[in-house]
């Protein structure tokens, strides 16, 4: 008998898509569904039949908590076993933010390498604490817009490869705070401060001189950064591959220069004259 195959409605966020299911491994349906970037994609496909909820459960890698979803969430960190990234819910979110991550950190999610907790009206420290004992080689952590502890964050992730501290706000004693970072994450390789207006020259400087392992350097909107801190800075990692600035001088332009791994170079928000000359060239990548 001549085995009838399955037509299927796909949602697709710019219409529907008909086509018919044929007998496929299990890769070549999950490359198919890895180019379905929305979510509710995803969802319409699950409900397809139960080897399709399986496959989506497993290419589903990122989760982001809205206020509505911590009763849910139990049942979705059983499910999505894969995930890499987990963003933590809005600052409107009436709930307890320790007892979230603290929550999230009894599941197993062998993957989960990014965590954000960027908006939150008050730093979640315990939470961070209990969540660092399940997941301490997290590499990515985004905590812009906070008041974030960088004392506690050295102490429980010094495996971090990138740092998000993009207009954060920090206590008296910040100078100390980032020396301490610097010094605990041996392995960072990118740092976001762009928008700290309570750094000063000499905390840039910290990074680029502690981090040995720094590649990607963000400083736009600076606000006490001056051209000249950033040019000193970036002299004592002359391996950056990519930097981001929004200050410019012809003492920066010299340091600049000596960058010879360079790639990418963002110029946002600056002010170039023309008389800044800036000699770079052209140069072809694989």
């Amino acid at each position: 008998m001549r085995r009838r195959s399955k037509a299927i409605r796909l949602g697709m966020s710019h219409g529907w898509i008909r086509f018919v299911q044929p007998q496929l491994p299990d890769e070549c349906w999950e490359s198919v569904f890895k180019h379905l970037t929305h979510h509710h994609d995803l969802e319409s496909l699950s409900l397809v039949s139960r080897h399709f909820l399986s496959l989506t459960n497993r290419i589903r890698t990122h989760l982001t908590i809205s206020d509505h979803l911590p009763p849910l969430l139990p049942a979705l960190l059983r499910r999505f076993t894969n995930l890499t990234s987990i963003k933590l819910p809005p600052p409107n979110f009436t709930g307890d933010i320790d007892a979230l991550l603290s929550q999230i950190a009894s599941f197993g999610l062998p993957f989960l390498h990014s965590l954000d907790i960027s908006h939150q009206r008050t730093f979640p420290s315990h939470g961070l604490r209990q969540f660092s004992k399940k997941f301490p080689t997290l590499k990515s952590l985004i905590c812009s817009h906070t008041r974030p502890d960088l004392v506690l964050i050295a102490e429980c992730f010094p495996n971090l490869e990138e740092i998000d501290l993009s207009h954060i706000s920090v206590s008296s004693d910040a100078d100390l705070q980032v020396k301490a970072l610097a010094s605990g994450l041996k392995k960072l390789r990118k740092v976001d401060i762009s928008g700290t207006y309570f750094l000063q020259d000499s905390s840039i400087f910290t990074f680029c001189q502690n981090c040995v392992f720094l590649e990607a350097l963000v400083v736009q909107e600076g606000g006490s950064l001056s051209a000249m801190g950033i040019a000193n800075a970036i002299r004592e990692r002359p391996q950056l591959r990519s930097l981001a600035v929004s200050c410019l001088n012809s003492e920066f332009i010299d340091a600049l220069v000596s960058l010879k791994d360079l790639t990418c170079l963002d110029l946002s928000y600056s002010r170039i004259s023309d008389e800044a000359c800036v000699p770079l060239r052209n140069k072809a990548f694989p």
